[in-house]
């Protein structure tokens, strides 16, 4: 029996943070929402969140599990009909650069994510580059401008708002440069225009107005389902609105520590978020786990996918808790052997487990061999065969 948060009180561990990985098919869904997700909400005052990217019969794969706990689905999509999350959310703060004394950006590690590295992360993507040290210092300044002119006519501000002063720029944030406004205005041209298409093609619906009614973390059930399965995986909508929401999670569980809650974070298909601006967003939320009881489970299928110096390579090797299930190609298998330093030989073990077994790694402890046991109503719960099969979900 294992759980991270018991091991991490009994210094076994030194990280909540869980990877799964294994090819598709061998049980790695069923371990998530058993392991970490029905059976953590059995715990006393333990909460699970859980971004759905897997689809199926139309809807997300934990649909079916969150209806049997009596839980919302709050469902992302591009057509306008979903919910949305603000970028600039007030729950987000608003985020200050600090400089150090040779003139670079410290990046405080110890503070959530705030609004101004999600647009730079946002703007970086919509660029395809990354953001310039003159347009980083514009769309600071049409943050906090755009940010004090909502809260003085009495609302939230949003990223259109963000657009229109990086546009039309004022005089005293253009003199506090030393520049002309047409100076300035200049330097917010490329990330006005590129914002303004994200807000109207990509992510439109999205993330450019208030936060809808129904997000939130308190239901009664303890489960908050993000059901993201309708975005589509060409594109940035899905990369962004995940950071969106892990970085919004991180800074509610930030504002509510005295609580002493702990949190599960599952995130199945995390390879979608594990590179770039937003990757690296995701692997700095999940370093803030100590401070803000929360434990970041990933689930990964090749770990060959991923680049040597990849923010989703360093979240699956900063995981203490390791569950590695079959992989059928040898430099899959090779490269979790090499990642997680398994013994030698391993890499046979790992291509010949079978369905519903796995290697479970603790730390730096030698592996164990693990066989999955789920009850009839797990079972039915995490059955996966629906659209293949013609039968509905029965729980």
């Amino acid at each position: 029996m294992h759980d991270p948060f018991i091991s991490y009180e009994d210094k076994l561990i030194s990280s909540v943070n869980v990877a799964v990985v294994g090819d598709v098919g061998k049980g790695k869904s069923s371990l998530l929402k058993t392991w970490a997700c029905t059976r953590q909400l059995l715990l006393r005052g333990r909460r699970v969140v859980v971004l759905d990217k897997k689809l199926q019969a139309g809807r997300g794969e934990y649909t079916a599990l969150a209806q049997y706990l009596g839980a919302p689905s709050i469902r992302f999509t591009v057509d306008g009909t979903g919910s949305r999350l603000n970028l600039l959310d007030p729950v987000i703060a608003l985020g200050s650069e600090q400089i150090d004394d040779a003139g670079q950006t410290i990046d405080r590690t110890d503070r959530p994510t705030g609004q101004m590295m999600l647009l730079r992360a946002v703007l970086a993507e919509a660029l395809a580059r990354p953001v310039t040290e003159r347009e980083g210092k514009a769309l600071r300044l049409a943050l906090v401008s755009a940010t004090r002119d909502a809260r003085e006519r009495g609302r939230v501000p949003v990223i259109g708002d963000v657009v229109h002063h990086l546009l039309h720029p004022g005089t005293a944030e253009a003199q506090s440069l030393n520049r002309t406004v047409s100076e300035l205005q200049d330097w917010g041209l490329d990330p006005a225009f590129g914002l303004e298409r994200m807000i109207e093609e990509d992510l439109a619906g999205l993330v450019d107005d208030e936060t809808s009614a129904e997000v939130n973390l308190d239901h009664p059930s303890g489960l908050t389902h993000f059901d993201i399965s309708a975005l589509p995986t060409e594109g940035p909508a899905l990369r962004v609105v995940m950071a969106l929401i892990t970085t919004w999670q991180t800074n509610m569980l930030a504002a509510r520590s005295e609580r002493a809650e702990q949190t599960i974070d599952v995130i199945e298909e995390a390879w979608h978020v594990a590179e770039g601006s937003t990757g690296r967003i995701l692997r700095r939320n999940a370093k803030l786990s100590r401070g803000l009881g929360l434990s970041t489970v990933a689930g990964f299928q090749h770990l060959v996918d991923l680049d040597a110096d990849s923010p989703g390579r360093a979240l699956l090797q900063e995981a203490e808790t390791r569950f590695i299930y079959c992989q059928g190609s040898y430099a899959d298998a090779a490269a979790c052997v090499a990642l997680y330093n398994l013994p030698p030989g391993t890499e046979e073990t790992i291509m010949t487990l079978a369905q519903g077994t796995c290697l479970l790694q603790i730390s730096s402890r030698d592996p164990i061999l693990v066989r999955h046991e789920r009850s009839p109503r797990e079972i039915a719960l995490t059955d996966t065969d629906s659209a293949l099969t013609g039968m509905l979900w029965r729980v």
